[in-house]
């Protein structure tokens, strides 16, 4: 991990903002349950979610574990939440294990999503949530384990499931060329030895969780759309974003020259660089959203 992909996850918190579909929101929280919940998020990053979370009054009190298999990533995330909780007045105290922000404890946990489905736990979680994690694992093989780690009933919020398209405005000449690349790249992607990716995540879903017993009780698109104001400028750092998306484009591709041609790829790249720091250039991402009961 290095301190570009924790700024790429801080700029894109706006970005999810505005995606997150807020009919599945709703769902989320009539199904939430009361108290104090036991709430569990798989490749939580920085943390922005816990910390949406209780921006927007969905979350209050219990405990919610931040698990990611970056132990750097896990540190920033302290840092990143107390300066979220101090920005916001909230009382905030460092725990060896976490921190505690007002009523929620927050506990950080070191471990890989596939050996961690493997292991021992202990208290299975109320609520399981998952942002833009999905579209990276091998979901059928997955996602029943995902749904064992909720108490029978648990709440799940699977949300910015990628599902297959992406544009980018203007058009250019390769743009097919450099996406259905890029999306047979996501589909033969290989980590930590085990398949690691889809590129239409989000469609399948509703299929892989009815398979699972755990059929959607509410889905909706959650599009990340990205463009800059009238005066030219990116909302928050959603320059950095855009500069990120493209880059992890080409790192994708530049070994994939039977499938783009470098100068194509080049080409490609420079046009929307220039397009990016004009403030013409316009991304959007299809994605969806998904909120339901673990069986049982």
């Amino acid at each position: 991990m290095t301190s570009d992909y924790a700024r790429y996850l801080a700029a894109k918190t706006t970005v999810d903002d505005r995606a997150l579909n807020r009919h599945v929101l709703a769902e989320l929280r009539r199904l939430m349950p009361g108290g104090a919940p036991q709430v569990l998020e798989v490749g939580a990053g920085l943390g922005t979610m816990v910390a949406r979370l209780m921006d927007w009054g969905a979350i209050g009190a219990g405990e919610y574990i931040l698990l990611d298999a970056d132990r750097q990533l896990l540190d920033c995330s302290r840092r990143w939440l107390c300066d979220w909780a101090a920005a916001r007045g909230l009382r905030s105290e460092l725990l060896p294990d976490g921190m505690q922000v007002d009523d929620l404890r927050v506990r950080l946990m070191h471990a890989e999503l596939g050996r961690y489905l493997e292991a021992a736990h202990g208290a299975l979680a109320d609520v399981l949530i998952a942002n833009a994690v999905l579209d990276l694992v091998d979901v059928p093989a997955v996602l029943p384990g995902l749904l064992r780690l909720l108490v029978p009933g648990g709440v799940y919020w699977f949300t910015i499931n990628y599902d297959g398209e992406s544009i980018f405005a203007p058009g250019h000449p390769h743009d097919d060329q450099v996406m259905q690349a890029y999306h047979r790249d996501m589909d033969e992607r290989v980590r930590y030895g085990r398949p690691a990716g889809d590129s239409r995540t989000g469609r399948r879903l509703f299929h892989y969780l009815r398979a699972a017993g755990a059929p959607a009780l509410a889905a909706g698109s959650s599009d990340w759309v990205v463009s800059a104001g009238p005066d030219g400028n990116y909302p928050g750092d959603e320059a950095y974003f855009l500069r990120s998306i493209l880059s992890t484009i080409q790192n994708a591709l530049r070994s994939r020259q039977d499938r783009v041609e470098p100068a194509d790829l080049a080409d490609w790249l420079a046009v929307r660089g220039r397009q990016l720091a004009a403030g013409e250039l316009v991304y959007i991402a299809h994605q969806l959203d998904f909120v339901g009961r673990s069986p049982g």
